[in-house]
């Protein structure tokens, strides 16, 4: 298998393809075989997933185990038979989903909600032993972690934001994608052949366990943000796989094959012309940039997370070019894409002590040199940028007709600035 990036890619497309059939086998059970074929379509075209498929990270997995989590939860209504095996395999299931990510707790609140709100005591007892079993590892494991966590909770969580219209907007596009391209036309369809479609109470009964699983999953933590800032577009991957059974509910069931043949294909032509477009910003084009434009003795001053992947592609293609190398702060570097709480007084004192002291080294490395250039990333923190551009525009020069415009195209980087 190796340990290459495409090898490390690939577990995660993997996962993104067993949810597809996951989400696919979930909407058979709750509904029929053409709406879970929309679901599942829904959840393949989205930008999320999509993205998810392709990040080294667990999201893929998170989303993965939602489904399983929430499939193997159905043994719980009234009319289910019991199991040992589907106990067991919820317990586990859950037991990866509370290791693999904080937010998975929410699917299992989710859950229980759902369970005391229309099942009642239905199974209740059973549910409650097996929701207790599932986070007595976790428990056991992570809680003195979770401690220390919530003691620097102010810390840790200082790069989230208190969400908005525009992270909800962000989060529409990545759930439904090229999807809400197609809402006029499934609009047109419900006006047209309303007489042939079934109740929206009946659409509503259709959808209950998703529709409550999205709203404990988006709209919860969304609200308890507004006190405590806990969420972000990507931990909300979590509720991905439920608002596609939820919005696969209401579409009309006389169109789904075609919708979703539609949306498949709006979806290739977008990541087409997106990708093209973002293609020209990514960290292996970045990394060969700066191959190609950075002469011997040049300084690269690396901000939040763009230097460990950037570096990563640098060794496979470097020359041995002998380039000086920061990070600004200096933190980053033991903890990567963590800043710190920029906005405590205490800790903008050491940024600014930090900022003096790599304005002297790169004065002293400038002595040596008299054509030294420093290329400064910047963009996903200004408030933390400004603390080392104010030093370089007052003792360096900005180059015109140098650097590199990333505006909407880096997750991480707006532009690179180069100074002389």
């Amino acid at each position: 298998m190796g340990t290459g990036e495409r090898t490390v890619r690939s577990l995660s497309g993997l996962f993104y393809l067993l949810t597809i059939f996951s989400v696919y086998q979930l909407g058979k059970r709750l509904t029929d075989q053409s709406t879970a074929l929309m679901s599942a379509a829904i959840y393949m075209c989205s930008p999320l997933a999509i993205l998810s498929a392709q990040f080294a990270r667990m999201y893929a997995l998170l989303a993965l185990l939602t489904v399983l989590s929430s499939w193997l939860y159905l043994q719980f209504q009234p009319k289910s038979s019991d199991s040992t095996l589907l106990f067991v395999a919820y317990v586990v299931i859950n037991v990866m989903g509370t290791f693999t990510h904080v937010a998975f707790f929410f699917v299992l609140f989710g859950q229980g909600a759902f369970q005391i709100f229309f099942f009642q005591s239905e199974k209740l007892k059973r549910f409650l032993l097996a929701g207790i079993v599932s986070v007595i590892p976790y428990a056991v494991f992570w809680a003195p972690v979770l401690l220390r966590q919530i003691s620097k909770s102010e810390e840790g969580l200082a790069w989230l934001k208190k969400p908005g219209l525009p992270q909800v907007s962000e989060l529409l596009f990545l759930y439904g994608g090229a999807f809400w391209l197609l809402v006029p036309l499934i609009a047109f369809i419900c006006w047209k052949y309303f007489y042939r479609l079934p109740s929206f109470k009946s659409q509503v009964m259709r959808a209950q366990l998703p529709l409550t699983l999205l709203a404990c999953a988006v709209i919860i933590p969304i609200l308890l943000s507004q006190f405590k800032p806990i969420f972000n577009p990507r931990f909300a991957i979590i509720g991905l796989p439920v608002f596609a059974l939820s919005v696969g509910a209401f579409t009309p069931k006389l169109a789904n094959y075609l919708l979703s043949a539609a949306l498949i294909l709006f979806t290739v032509v977008g990541f087409a012309i997106s990708h093209e477009k973002s293609g020209s910003c990514d960290n292996r084009v970045i990394a060969s940039y700066l191959n190609e434009v950075v002469h011997e003795g040049d300084v690269i001053l690396f901000t939040s997370l763009t230097r460990m992947p950037i570096d990563y592609y640098l060794k496979q293609i470097s020359v041995g070019k002998d380039v000086i190398e920061s990070s600004f702060p200096k933190d980053i570097d033991k903890h990567p894409g963590y800043e710190g709480n920029f906005r405590d007084p205490k800790r903008q004192l050491e940024l600014e002590t930090e900022a003096d002291q790599l304005l002297a080294g790169l004065l002293r490395t400038k002595t040596n040199n008299s054509e030294q250039r420093i290329f400064v990333f910047r963009g996903l923190h200004p408030e933390i940028d400004q603390f080392i551009e104010r030093r370089l525009a007052r003792n360096f020069g900005k180059l015109t007709g140098q650097g590199r415009q990333c505006l909407g195209s880096s997750t991480y980087f707006t532009d690179i600035v180069v100074y002389k």
